[in-house]
């Protein structure tokens, strides 16, 4: 018989998954519930995979609930597909219960069983399928210019100033499952805060993630996302399109995005090539936090994007972006946040599909 929450309820024994796209306390608990019911709904997307799925309790009443899991992306290299789950399929969730109350659990695990036995039949883990993409790139352009065109795969995103939002990109925790691992958007001290800026994030609160309700990111946060970036390069522009966000932003060679004083999530840009780098300049930022652990910016920030090609190593073409994070208004001194990523001919995105959690 399928049922609800288990007996099983501890403190949790791992740390939030600092990879994702939002803070998952945010949404979630310590405590730690089992749910099993049947697939209603299942979305293979980014931010987060999400599995809807039908509980019945012992007195035949039906209740949806609801799971989220890491990005797309990052279950994708366990072997997860759009296809792994199916409308019907019988599953057991393990993970933190909801913050509000609301039938959620976080995905620690996701188990396929058999509803008469209880029997765990499998994952969504399938085979990982070997790629056979490009992974080299000309290092220039017919006309000389740098080659940064293509998408970048598997970057590794830090801050330069003492790690304020760690870096790495996690690892699995249970078979079939989620994983959690430190990386970016922590709750660390490496910003160099002015005492406005460190007060403010004294008071941050997980649930008022702007991400949590799906809103767009600002700058910072998306162009230092550790997940895919593909860039499109042409005659008067170039293109950036964020694999985590689904964000496309295009930044011209020429100042005619600079009019106006209003200010927005990506600013007012402008692009040139020197000395064989992309280089994007980036003023009239409204005010942003940088990542799930809160790190607010100001509406006076300013930016400087840094965009180059590495020398090639064992068969494996590699781009850098460097951002240099200038706010009078909350820090003491610019904030340097990089990230390195290679080159994949073949890579595809994976759509971006953000769920709200449910109410309570």
């Amino acid at each position: 018989m399928l049922k609800t929450m288990s007996a099983i309820v501890t403190v949790a024994l791992f740390s939030v998954a600092a990879k994702a796209h939002h803070s998952f306390s945010a949404s979630f608990t310590d405590e730690i519930i089992t749910v099993e019911g049947v697939v209603d709904e299942y979305k293979f997307a980014n931010p987060h995979v999400v599995v809807y799925f039908n509980v019945t309790d012992e007195d035949g009443q039906v209740t949806r609930w609801m799971t989220e899991g890491l990005a797309a992306t990052l279950l994708r290299r366990q072997g997860w597909s759009r296809d792994s789950i199916s409308e019907g399929d019988v599953i057991r969730v393990t993970g933190n219960s909801s913050r509000n109350g609301s039938p959620m659990v976080s995905t620690d695990s996701l188990e396929f069983i058999d509803p008469a036995t209880g029997n765990v039949t499998g994952t969504p883990a399938g085979d990982l399928v070997a790629s056979k993409s490009e992974t080299i790139l000309p290092m220039t352009l017919a006309d000389g210019l740098p080659n940064l065109g293509g998408a970048w795969t598997r970057g590794q995103a830090r801050a330069a100033n003492n790690g304020a939002d760690g870096g790495g990109m996690g690892g699995g925790r249970l078979a079939g499952g989620m994983g959690n691992g430190g990386g970016m958007g922590g709750r660390g001290t490496g910003m160099p805060f002015n005492e406005e800026g460190a007060a403010l994030q004294a008071l941050h609160d997980p649930k008022n993630d702007p991400q949590v309700q799906c809103e767009p990111p600002g700058l910072v946060r998306q162009t230092a996302t550790p997940h895919s970036v593909k860039i499109v390069q042409e005659e008067d522009r170039v293109v950036i399109t964020s694999e985590e966000y689904g964000v496309e932003r295009t930044v011209y060679f020429d100042d005619r995005d600079l009019g106006g004083n209003e200010k927005t999530n990506l600013g007012k840009s402008i692009a040139r090539y020197e000395d064989q780098k992309l280089i994007i300049e980036t003023t009239h930022l409204s005010s942003n936090l940088t990542g799930p652990g809160g790190n607010a910016l100001s509406d006076q920030t300013t930016t400087i994007e840094t965009y180059f090609r590495n020398e090639d190593v064992d068969g494996q073409s590699s781009l850098t972006m460097e951002m240099v994070v200038t706010d009078p208004g909350y820090l003491t001194e610019p904030w340097t946040r990089t990230w390195t990523k290679s080159y994949d001919s073949s890579y595809e995105f994976v759509a971006n599909d953000c769920q709200k959690p449910l109410d309570s």
